[in-house]
C-alpha cells in the first residue's frame, strides 16, 4: 500500500512540488519487518565491508551533488551552490571520519580481571546492533541532518528506517535512494508523511529512534519510546549566544558571527541568535557586523547567493513576529528587517540595544536575524548568556585564549567554543550535543552509539575447579567467608597461606556433593 505526501511548495518561486508517494500508514509495520529481516544479515558482514559501502555512499553523494543541489534548491530555497556546500561536497571526508570513528566506537572492551580472585575467568563487553533503528530528521538540512546518524547506525549492524520532513521529502527520498544503491535494497527503507508517520514508526517494533526537531514534538517522542522502552536520541530547539569581550579581534569577529549567524539563513539550531558584546567596543562591533550582514545576498533566482529563502511561511511568520516585537520593546534594526518581496526571501538582519524583554532574545526565531544585546562585563555575558531554556552552543570571542576557555567552560552548553561556532556539527569525532530544552541526545562521535548498540557482556570461564563459594554451606565454607573478608581488610601472608589451605577443602567439599 502506497500513499502520497501533500506536494510542499518552493519557498523561492511559489512555485507548487508534485506530490512524493510512500508507504501507507497501515504498511509502515511491515517495512519495519522487512527491515528487521534484513538486518541479521547486514549486522553479520564483517566491519571492513559495512566501511566499504558507507565510503561508496559518501562518493555517490559527492559524484551526483549537482542533481541532489537541484533537489535540495528547490526544497529550501537555497541556491544549488549553497546547497552543495552546505550539504553535499564534504559526504566522502565525513564518510571517512565517521568509520574511523565508528572503530573505536565499536571495538570490543577488554575487561581485566583478579586473577587471585577470579582465576581462570576472562570477561569481554562488546558492542551489539540494536535492531532496526528509525531517523526523523528536519527540514533545515535534510542530507547532513540524516547523514548523523544514518552513517553510524549502518556501521553498528542496524538497518535503518528514514523519515524525511514532510516539508522536504525529495531530498530525503533522494538520500535514501543512493543509500538503497550502497547498502543494498533491504538494509534502508523509507517513509514519508508528516507526525503521523512519525508516531506510527515508533509503534511499528523499531528498536531505536533519532529525532531532530521541535521541542513539543521532542517530548511527544520521548514518551512514545520511553512507553515501548527503546532508546531515544532528540536534538531540539537551540538559542546560542556569543559573547564578544573587549579585546576581541572585531574583524574577525564580526565576520565570524556574521557567518554563524547567517548561514543557511540563520535556519539552523545551532545559529548565533544572541550576542552580548562589551559596551566598551559594542558601536565598534555593530558597525562591523552591520557591514558584513547587509552586504550578503538573499538568492532571488538570478545566480548564487549567501542566503536562500525562509524555507516555509509559518517560519517566515515568526521571523516578524519577534522584529516586530523587538521593535517595539525599543530595539534598533541597523540593516535587513523587511521581506525581499521574491517568495519568501528576506535580507540579513541586525538588532542592536536588544534585552531578554524581547522574544528575539529568549525564543527560537531561526531565521536570518541576530540580536545585539551590550553588557558591562563579562560576568553579565556568561549570566545573560546561561539565561535560556537552550544550550546547544555558546561562544567566546577574544584575543586572551586562557580567560575564553575559562569562560567557555562556565556556559551551561553541550559544546563551548573559543573563537569559532558551531563548526563542530561537521566533524562526526565530536560529540553534538546539549543541555535544557535542546535534549540530551548525542549525535556523531563514539559517545552517540550507546543508541545505536547495547553492551554485552561475555564471560568466559577455563577454571577446572569449582568455585569456592558454591555449595554446600558447611564450615568450610565459613572459614573462607572469614578469611576473605581479612584479606579485603589488609591481611598479610598468614592469612593468604590459611586462605589457600580453606580453598582446598572447599573444592573437596563442593566435589563431595557429587558422591
Amino acid at each position: 500500500m502506497t500513499a502520497q505526501s501533500p506536494g510542499s511548495v518552493n519557498p523561492l518561486t511559489g512555485e507548487a512540488l508534485p506530490p512524493v508517494e510512500g508507504p501507507a500508514v497501515a504498511g509502515i509495520g511491515s517495512l519495519v519487518r522487512e527491515a528487521r529481516a534484513a538486518q541479521a544479515r547486514w549486522a553479520g558482514t564483517p566491519f571492513p565491508e559495512r566501511a566499504r559501502r558507507v565510503r561508496a555512499l559518501g562518493r555517490r553523494i559527492v559524484e551526483r551533488r549537482a542533481e541532489g543541489a537541484a533537489i535540495l534548491a528547490s526544497e529550501l530555497g537555497r541556491t544549488p551552490g549553497m546547497c552543495e556546500v552546505a550539504e553535499l561536497n564534504n559526504a566522502v571526508a565525513f564518510a571517512e571520519a565517521a568509520i574511523r570513528t565508528a572503530r573505536t566506537a565499536l571495538a570490543p572492551h577488554k575487561v581485566s580481571l583478579s586473577m587471585l580472585d577470579f582465576p581462570g575467568k576472562r570477561a569481554v563487553v562488546e558492542p551489539v546492533a540494536r535492531g532496526v533503528v528509525g531517523i526523523i530528521a528536519p527540514w533545515n538540512y535534510p542530507v547532513s541532518n540524516f547523514m548523523k546518524s544514518l552513517l553510524p547506525a549502518l556501521l553498528a549492524g542496524n538497518a535503518v528506517v528514514m523519515k524525511p520532513s514532510e516539508q522536504t521529502p525529495r531530498s530525503g527520498a533522494w538520500l535514501a535512494g543512493l543509500a538503497r544503491e550502497a547498502m543494498g535494497p533491504d538494509v534502508v527503507h523509507l517513509v514519508q508523511g508528516g507526525g503521523d508517520v512519525g508516531a506510527e514508526l515508533i509503534e511499528a517494533g523499531i528498536d531505536a529512534v533519532v529525532f531532530t526537531g521541535s521541542v513539543p514534538t521532542g517530548r511527544l517522542v520521548a514518551a512514545a519510546a520511553a512507553a515501548r522502552l527503546i532508546p531515544c536520541s532528540l536534538e531540539l530547539g537551540g538559542k546560542d549566544a556569543a559573547i564578544v569581550l573587549a579585546d576581541a579581534d572585531l574583524d574577525r569577529t564580526a565576520l565570524g558571527i556574521s557567518q554563524w549567524s547567517m548561514f543557511n539563513s540563520g535556519q539552523d539550531c545551532s545559529s548565533i541568535e544572541r550576542v552580548y558584546v562589551e559596551a566598551s567596543v559594542a558601536d565598534a562591533f555593530v558597525d562591523k557586523l552591520t557591514r558584513v550582514v547587509r552586504g550578503l545576498r538573499v538568492a532571488d533566482g538570478s545566480g548564487e547567493a549567501e542566503l536562500g529563502a525562509i524555507q516555509n511561511p509559518s517560519q517566515l511568520a515568526i521571523v516578524e513576529a519577534h522584529l516586530l516585537d523587538a521593535v517595539s520593546r525599543g530595539a534598533t534594526i541597523r540593516c535587513g528587517g523587511e521581506r525581499t518581496g521574491v517568495g519568501n526571501g528576506f535580507p540579513g538582519t541586525v538588532l542592536d540595544h536588544c534585552t531578554h524583554e524581547m522574544k528575539v532574545m529568549t525564543d527560537e526565531t531561526f531565521g536570518p536575524v541576530v540580536a545585539v544585546c551590550r553588557v558591562s562585563d563579562a560576568e553579565e555575558a556568561v549570566r545573560l548568556a546561561n539565561d535560556s531554556r537552550y544550550g546547544l552552543n555558546g561562544s567566546v570571542w577574544t584575543r586572551d585564549l586562557d580567560r575564553g576557555e575559562a569562560l567557555a567552560r562556565r556556559l551551561d552548553v553541550g559544546i563551548a567554543l573559543v573563537n569559532n561556532h558551531s563548526l563542530t556539527g561537521t566533524m562526526p569525532e565530536l560529540p553534538w550535543t546539549g543541555t535544557k530544552e535542546t535534549g540530551t541526545g548525542i549525535a556523531s562521535s563514539q559517545w552517540a552509539y550507546s543508541t545505536f548498540v547495547r553492551r554485552r557482556t561475555l564471560f568466559i570461564d577455563k577454571n577446572k575447579d569449582p568455585d569456592p563459594f558454591w555449595m554446600p554451606a558447611d564450615e568450610s565454607l565459613q572459614a573462607f567467608r572469614e578469611l576473605l573478608a581479612q584479606k579485603n581488610l589488609g591481611g598479610g601472608v598468614r592469612v593468604m597461606l590459611k586462605l589457600a589451605g580453606v580453598l582446598g577443602r572447599r573444592v573437596a567439599a563442593i566435589r563431595g556433593l557429587l558422591d
